[in-house]
């Protein structure tokens, strides 16, 4: 079978989305993000002041600059990690009509994979492949933890030829 498709900058972005998100899956242990973390030990804290006070608990003895002057250093770090991201996310697009993006063609064949695109080829054996994940309507083989050949949506005419390429893929995986 040989797919003609076009990827396009948002559908980069929908895969990094769902990379990382499947990267990030919880593990069997149990652990949870730093930043959440970070912000439920806050609470925590806050909530022992309250306890241990050795006057009586109320909110009018509380004194709020101090807290406020502990929770500032929490709450930049927060914005700064989020504006970090977002900066990252959006310099790590690659070039337009690049490997990533543009105009690409794949064969699927008995003995693996080859994408080609303007700049070259690539080919790509089937024992390469390690899963076949669908993400509202774009398909991703996925070659290793983050490398997957993205076929977005658009570039499928039915869910039949989806499925179509689906089965091919799962036949040799």
């Amino acid at each position: 079978m040989i797919k003609t498709i076009r990827v396009t900058e948002k559908d980069y972005l929908n895969f990094t989305n769902y990379a990382f998100k499947r990267l990030c899956t919880p593990q069997p242990k149990g652990g949870k993000g730093s930043i959440k973390n970070m912000i439920i030990w806050c609470i925590l804290t806050i909530a022992f002041m309250f306890l241990f006070q050795i006057d009586s608990i109320s909110l009018s003895s509380f004194h709020w600059p101090s807290a406020l002057i502990v929770a500032l250093p929490f709450t930049v770090f927060i914005v700064a990690y989020y504006m970090n991201m977002r900066k990252l996310r959006q310099s790590s697009i690659p070039n337009q009509n690049g490997l990533m993006l543009g105009e690409k063609t794949i064969e699927f064949g008995t003995d693996g994979i080859t994408e080609i695109n303007p700049l070259g080829n690539c080919f790509y054996k089937w024992e390469s492949v390690e899963s076949v994940e669908d993400n509202s309507g774009d398909l991703y083989i996925f070659l290793d933890k983050l490398l997957a050949l993205i076929i977005p949506a658009a570039s499928f005419t039915s869910d039949i030829e989806k499925a179509e390429l689906q089965s091919i893929v799962k036949k040799y995986v």
